[in-house]
């Protein structure tokens, strides 16, 4: 699939669980105030979805990545999610839609992290068993 795009690509570099060749991604505002967002694969029309900023909705959801993923997305070291160049990366979780935002979930264990200075992201699984896959959207 080809796609001429204005907007930025986002590049990742491991592809995403289940669809490893969706490589490039475009991330689209489904509302006005930028609180839903399509996260939408250039290389494949398969791969597609909804995510939302992670603050909205758990200000206090701090995960933790590994040093070669924070390294691999140019992110400072000890797990910080600190971007080399200072500046904070995007945490996006990949919602499951219900009938109503009550109705629908986040998915804690496995957050998109992005790099926004340099375009790139990842999604990691998280070694936390304690995070839910289906957390309850409530609007902080």
């Amino acid at each position: 699939m080809t796609t001429e795009v204005d907007l930025p690509v986002l590049e990742f570099a491991e592809g995403i669980p289940g669809f490893p060749a969706a490589r490039r991604f475009v991330l689209v505002r489904l509302d006005d105030a930028g609180l839903v967002l399509d996260l939408q694969s250039l290389d494949d029309d398969a791969a597609r979805f909804v995510v939302v900023p992670s603050v909205a909705f758990f200000p206090d959801y701090a995960p933790e990545i590994d040093d070669v993923t924070a390294r691999r997305l140019g992110l400072a070291g000890d797990s910080s999610l600190g971007a080399d160049d200072g500046t904070e990366p995007l945490v996006l979780l990949v919602v499951t839609v219900g009938a109503t935002l009550t109705e629908s979930t986040a998915n804690l264990m496995a957050p998109i992290v992005v790099n926004t200075a340099a375009q790139v992201a990842a999604q990691v699984v998280l070694d936390d068993p304690g995070l839910p896959l289906r957390a309850p959207l409530t609007v902080a």
